[in-house]
């Protein structure tokens, strides 16, 4: 059964807007996938502080974090392939993330 896509408009203060692109630019995620995760859960993501005192605490943390990277790539992904033809600056912009979270994920299964 194919997916059913529902597109949500919000009409925000431009600077709002803003800042809310820039926070997501610096987290390294889409808009669309921190606006889709509050849709669902009611909340957006929120990070979570991991312990790294330790080698295995370290571990565990790479390791969430690729889990993290591999979910956001998905995500992101996904917000490629549904984006329409017509938008070729946000398909380039997409997959130009998708390269990145696919280069940092190498880099992180490399570290341990």
């Amino acid at each position: 059964m194919p997916k059913q896509m529902t597109q949500v408009k919000f009409t925000i203060d431009s600077d709002v807007v803003a800042i809310f692109k820039d926070r997501c630019t610096a987290k390294g995620v889409s808009m669309a996938s921190v606006i889709r995760e509050w849709m669902i859960n009611g909340r957006p993501t929120k990070g979570e502080k991991v312990k790294t005192s330790t080698r295995p605490q370290r571990r565990y943390a790479v390791d969430y974090c690729l889990s993290i990277l591999n979910e956001v790539s998905d995500n992101e992904a996904e917000y490629r392939d549904n984006i329409p033809e017509q938008f070729e600056q946000r398909i380039e912009a997409a997959e130009h993330s998708c390269e990145q979270l696919s280069e940092a994920i190498a880099c992180l299964e490399d570290v341990y």
